[in-house]
């Protein structure tokens, strides 16, 4: 028997009369039932019906249908219940992949998607940046916007369009918009040798009215999330003396108006990411007030009670969204502890404060070798955390329900297993899992890295790993704990040198071959060189 995934408070019992309308929120329903006769379904928009009948079938499922009169209601706690796939960073997903995503969004409650893109549509004009990338179409995009429409979700644009541009930049047709053309020091990556962040000037901003020209219209949704986070080189190139005479903030918020313009002005509420401006909070009353700040922040102690006030404040209460992550990019099974508490912290204070929307986002940074199903209960930790009255069904219950409908592997079971076994090392920073560092690593690397642990608490991560579930039906799980622990067999091997290394090179072209199945299983063929390049034959 299936789990529930959501409850719902009883609030009217028999000879109650009175009427509670005033609780009902848009997406909310509330579902009467009259002894024998058939339940009745109150909602004031369709998509609660649509909620209302999966609830009811879930009933059915439980045998839990209530034989006396009573009323039971749900109503979501925030009006934008969204997932954001990145869908630039290497991997671009099929389309059976979205289809499948959708509707398992659709049973989440979710009511938002969007597909964050930098160079992976296919742009009319700009076919450099894309034609390696396999990306989404024009076409495409029509066949998605139907089928969420179907399960009513809302297919929101993702266009970014001011920092983040390095997949254009890095090509000498678009070299001389950059901030720094010749490259720079990125403060967490290193030397890159093109530039990341287009310089703010005339024909900048016409590069963005052409590319946001092209995308925006191709979509019903009357929102655009335009973008505008990480502009890491910006004030130390061109814009140099423009930033010592006004300061780089303020040549980072007279661009960012021009593109909330362009958005306006192509019928578009414009979402943006609010990192830059909450830098200083006095910058926050500029923000023109038909655009939504979106405050994103990944870690469990991100700063969302303080960030969340000054963009409640500055008069943005009930516009604005809140950001947590799936905490999946640059990890192989997910940082599980990272991901609740982050996304209870982004969930509490966006309530608390008058947030409009709880956006949920997924990464590809530093390759995308994350197996697809870690994500898996990141989107059911959001999804109940959006909603009145979650089930109590445990995590990995929920997701076998969800992503594994019938299948009774364990897959559940053995992604929460793994989720937690980052936890068992040392984080090299925040966003990355100690054994995605030392998976990649040139020697000199992991030779630093390793500074930071002992062969014991290798050795005891390793012990763990080996007793999760391991019989999944899901190779992208078993994948994702043979990468672990090959990280930490190389760990060992550098630690104490053996003949083993011949059998690292042996096991890491199997890995490979391993992570091409799967790769091609739900994603495109573009970036796979790029995430596949990164496997460190020549580090061994």
């Amino acid at each position: 028997m299936s789990p529930m995934l959501f409850g719902a408070k009883e609030i009217q019992s028999v000879g109650d009369t009175s009427s509670p309308e005033n609780h009902l929120q848009p997406d909310g329903f509330r579902i009467h039932f009259r002894g024998s006769e058939k339940p009745e379904i109150e909602a004031i928009n369709a998509a609660g019906e649509f909620y209302a009948v999966n609830y009811l079938e879930d009933l059915r499922r439980q045998n839990a249908l209530p034989k006396d009169p009573v009323i039971l209601e749900d109503n979501p706690l925030f009006q934008e219940r969204g997932f954001m796939l990145d869908i630039s960073r290497d991997r671009v997903p099929t389309m059976e992949f979205l289809f499948r995503l959708i509707e398992q969004l659709a049973a989440l409650r979710y009511n938002q998607l969007q597909l964050y893109t930098e160079h992976t549509f296919a742009f009319q004009q700009h076919q450099t940046v894309w034609k390696n990338a396999s990306p989404i179409t024009a076409d495409e995009l029509i066949q998605l916007e139907a089928h969420c429409k179907n399960n009513h979700i809302d297919l929101v644009p993702n266009q970014n369009c001011f920092g983040h541009m390095e997949r254009w930049l890095c090509h000498s047709e678009y070299q001389h918009l950059a901030e720094c053309p010749d490259g720079f020091e990125h403060p967490i990556a290193g030397h890159k040798d093109s530039g990341t962040t287009l310089h703010p000037s005339d024909e900048s901003e016409a590069l963005v009215r052409e590319i946001l020209g092209e995308v925006l219209p191709l979509y019903s949704s009357a929102k655009a999330n335009i973008g505008g986070d990480e502009p890491w080189e910006l004030g130390q190139g061109r814009s140099r003396e423009a930033a010592k005479a006004n300061g780089k903030h303020e040549v980072y918020l007279s661009f960012l108006q021009k593109i909330l313009t362009i958005a306006q002005e192509l019928g578009k509420e414009p979402i943006f990411w609010a990192d830059i401006v909450l830098e200083r909070p006095e910058l926050v009353n500029r923000i023109p007030s038909g655009a939504v700040p979106a405050v994103w922040g990944y870690h469990p102690d991100h700063p969302y009670p303080e960030q969340c006030k000054i963009i409640s404040e500055a008069g943005f209460q009930g516009k604005f969204q809140v950001v947590p992550g799936t905490n999946t990019w640059n990890s192989f099974s997910g940082r599980l502890s990272h991901a609740e508490l982050n996304i209870s912290r982004a969930a509490t204070q966006g309530r608390k404060f008058g947030a409009r929307g709880l956006i949920l986002t997924c990464w590809g940074d530093g390759g995308h070798h994350q197996s697809t199903a870690s994500l898996y209960p990141s989107l059911v930790l959001a999804a109940k955390a959006c909603w009145s009255h979650p089930a109590s069904t445990s995590l990995a219950d929920a997701i076998d329900q969800v992503f594994y409908p019938g299948d009774h592997s364990g897959n559940g079971k053995a992604i929460c297993e793994q989720g937690t076994i980052d936890d068992s090392l040392p984080y090299p920073n925040p966003n990355q899992s100690f054994l995605h560092r030392a998976f990649f690593a040139d020697r000199q690397s992991l030779e630093k890295l390793l500074t930071s642990v002992s062969l014991a608490d290798l050795k005891s991560a390793e012990q763990r790993l080996v007793g999760f579930v391991a019989n999944s039906s899901d190779p992208s799980i078993s994948l994702s704990r043979d990468m672990n622990l090959w990280a930490l067999a190389r760990c060992r091997q550098f630690l104490e040198p053996s003949e083993e290394q011949n059998d690292l090179h042996k096991s890491l072209q199997d890995l490979e071959e391993r992570f091409q199945t799967v790769w091609f299983r739900d994603s495109r063929p573009g970036g796979f060189p790029d995430s596949a390049g990164r496997f460190p034959h020549k580090h061994l």
